[in-house]
Parts: C-alpha cells; structure tokens; sequence
C-alpha cells in the first residue's frame, strides 16, 4: 500500500477544494477568476573549484527546475466594487518540476494576498513579495532591472549573486502604492513577521523584537522605454531568531539600490547599483563553496555592488548577458576567529532564449563567478555552470 504524506496529502486536498469553489462562485458573483502556470524544466552542469590545496573540484550533472523561471501555479481574480473600488487577489504556489514537490513546505509559497485599490491608491496584505523581489504584485526589482532577473539556476550572474538581502517573499506583510502620477509610482511596505512557519521561529511573537522584519520605501518611474527602480529597506534582526546567532546586539541592516533599464530597440541596457550595510552572512547568496562557504555568521558586512547587462533581440530569440561586482567588508564583528570573509566577487552571465510560440520559449546560458577572500590566501574559489531547458506557460 502507497503511503501518502499527511501535509502533502492535505495541502493537494486544499487546493482542489479551494480551486472547484472560486469557479463555481464565478457566475453566481460575476468575479473574474482564472488558473494560471508555469512549468520550466531542463538540464544542469555545475563545477565549483575550491582553489585550496588538498581540495578537489567538483562536478555535477542533473535534471532540474526553476532554472530560468520558477515553476509555479496560480490562482488570481478581481471585483469591481464600482464608483474606482475594486477587490483582486492572488494565490501563488512555487514547486519543482523535476520532482513533483512544493518548496518550503507552504502551499502558496510565492504569494497569498488580497488587494483593495481605489482612487486614493492600492492596499495589499497578506504573504507577498518583497519590494526588491520580483514575487507577487509587490516586487518591483527582480527582471526589469537585470538580462537574467534575481538569476538563473545556481550560479548565473542575475541581482541576488551581488546584491545581498531577501529577493523572497514575507509573511504578515502590508504594502501601500498611491496613484501614479506622470509616470512616478511610490511604494511604502512592512512585514511585521517574515516567517510564520519555519518550526524554530514560529512561536515567536509577531511585530516583536524577537523575530526578524523588514520595511521597505521604492519608487518607480516609468517614461518610454526608460524605467527607473529605487529602493530603500531595512532588516530588524530578531533576537530570538536562531539563525541571528549575534543576538541582540546586531545592528539592523540598511541598503540603498537603485536601477535603470532602456529599450533601444536594438538593444536593452541595464545598470544598477546598491550600497549596504549589517548584512549578516545569511543574506548572501551563492557563498556555499570553497572560502566563500566560511562568510561567518559572528559578523555582518557592508559593502557595495554594480552591474551592467544587455538584452539584444535576434530574431524569434534574445541574447542575454550581464556582468556583476560586488565589494563586502566586515562591518560588526562579534568573534576573535580568523574566518571573517571579506570577499570581493566578480559575476558573469551569458544567455539565450528561443520562443517557439507565444507560451514556449527554450533556453540555454552559461554562468561564471569568482570570489577573492582573506580565509585561505592565495585561494579565489570559482564556479562555473551551463544551463538548458524549456520554459511553458498556460
């Protein structure tokens, strides 16, 4: 007899009731309801050099998902409440296609949120994107400011390999945008607990000092082919958060990135830049090989970060590249040990796509960092990786 995970098993039993109740309630309420998706799947080739004496590269290959676009499933609709008012939500869960499975164990991890918007602007609450994510109706950073979005696969140069922070989505979170006005739209969120799930942080106390939360001010401005993207956020430490093994005396972390994008026609450039400051080792990504895995969590750093990338259009397909560099010194340190990792990172990304039709596209791209550190002299880890897959939607 097959045995069937009780959380899996319930959470599929939740959606299906859940996904048969909105159509059946869309004629009786005149509610515009739809299902949406995406699937991407392809194969992946990864080597990561830890440039150390005694210590082998390592190579793999594998199936996977997620790696240009993440899989996902949705559910969105929208109320006209008449006189400017309407009510619009949206359901979104993130999963892998190479093995059937949810990712972090929520059902609706990307976005569950409700939104009123009117005449005097737009009001959205529940788990959504952070304003430097691309997640929900709220990120407003992610693929309009960069050739390959937050990144593709593990390892190609997109924003969250050399800007540090949560390119993720929170809980508990409340977002404001006023009326856009001549292109200006301004952006105010909070998140007054961004994880209410994960067992070690659960029971915390919500708004609290005891758990981490964020606040976020943005401004986009839109004009032509120019689009312009500012953003302002604060981490508050929480500390109670296992994961914050600074406790309580780790200062509250400060970023500023701004960002810009303009379609030539022939081309679309991309630039963008963040300065920072109190980012603990957990906000970094893609530190998990060589000296780099030793970013310490006894400190936090502050540094800097720019980009350039482009996007040329070649017929049905678009060739992608972009170029990354990011500077990180230790800001507060709280050890005596000799693996606080000041790290200079240089990131490289090459891309392809391909549409087949309007809801197909395929996809190959090559990705190349390289990390110069002050844990082990001499040592520059690299890793290297190629990408190849198809993107469907429907």
């Amino acid at each position: 007899m097959t045995n069937f995970a009780p959380k899996a098993l319930a959470a599929s039993t939740a959606l299906a009731a859940l996904t048969l109740g909105m159509l059946a309630l869309q004629p009786a309420h005149a509610a515009s309801v739809s299902i949406y998706g995406i699937i991407d799947t392809g194969f992946n080739y990864t080597r990561t050099d830890a440039d150390q004496k005694g210590v082998d590269a390592e190579d793999s290959f594998s199936e996977k998902s997620s790696q240009m676009i993440p899989t996902r499933f949705g559910l969105r609709g929208s109320e006209d409440l008449g006189n400017g008012w309407g009510v619009s939500f949206l359901l979104e869960n993130m999963s892998s296609s190479d093995d059937g499975s949810m990712i972090g164990g929520r059902l609706f991890h990307r976005a569950a949120e409700v939104t009123i918007s009117g005449p005097y602007g737009k009001l959205t609450m529940g788990r959504s994107g952070l304003l430097r994510s691309g997640f929900g109706t709220t990120g407003i950073w992610a693929g309009k400011l960069n050739p390959f979005s937050n990144s593709w696969g593990s390892y190609i140069a997109g924003s969250k390999f050399v800007m540090p922070g949560d390119f993720r989505s929170a809980d508990n979170t409340v977002t404001y945008a006023p009326p856009t006005f001549a292109g200006l739209q301004l952006h105010a969120q909070y998140s007054m607990k961004v994880d209410s799930v994960t067992a070690n942080v659960k029971d915390l106390e919500e708004n609290s000092p005891e758990t981490d939360r964020v606040w976020s001010l943005g401004a986009t401005y839109t004009q032509g082919n120019l689009h312009v993207t500012a953003v302002l956020d604060s981490i508050l430490y929480g500390n109670k958060v296992p994961s914050n093994t600074l406790g309580k005396d780790l200062d509250d972390s400060l970023a500023f990135s701004l960002g810009g994008a303009y379609d030539f026609g022939a081309a679309k450039l991309y630039a963008s830049g963040m300065v920072f400051e109190g980012m603990t080792g957990a906000k970094f990504q893609g530190h998990d090989f060589g000296a780099v895995s030793s970013i310490n969590k006894q400190a936090s750093y502050k540094g800097y970060s720019l980009q350039l990338g482009v996007d040329v259009p070649v017929g049905a397909g678009t060739i992608k590249a972009n170029i990354g560099w990011m500077d990180a010194k230790a800001d507060q340190v709280f050890t005596t040990g000799a693996d606080i990792a000041d790290t200079d990172r240089i990131a490289l990304g090459l891309g392809y796509t391909h549409a087949l039709s309007k809801r197909t596209t395929l996809y190959t791209g090559a990705g190349w960092l390289k990390d110069t550190s002050n844990v082990v002299e001499g040592a520059k880890p690299t890793a290297t990786e190629l990408v190849a897959g198809m993107v469907h939607r429907f």
